[in-house]
């Protein structure tokens, strides 16, 4: 199952390459970094969550939570099957 995660702006003091390592770190192997980058849009990730082993739930929730905790913009959303959803909803 591929996730798209939308943000305007990385928080404060945070790097591309601290998000992606933390990320990573939060997904374990409940998925992956598939590409990251910006487009009009503003700035992407695109993940691939591992729903073989793994109910993908889980991993939806911890990228949420990882979100809140690291104060990222409200705007910020996850997008799954085309339907995108605000991390603090």
């Amino acid at each position: 199952m591929e996730m798209i995660i939308r943000y305007p702006a990385l928080p404060e003091g945070m790097t591309q390459k601290d998000l992606e390592f933390q990320l990573a770190d939060t997904l374990d192997d409940g998925g992956w970094l598939l590409g990251a980058g910006a487009d009009a849009e503003g700035n992407w990730l695109d993940v691939e969550l591992e729903d073989e082993k793994n109910n993908p739930k889980h991993a939806i929730l911890a990228v949420k939570a990882y979100f809140q905790s690291a104060e990222f913009d409200p705007k910020t959303t996850i997008e799954l099957a085309g339907k995108p959803v605000g991390i603090y909803e």
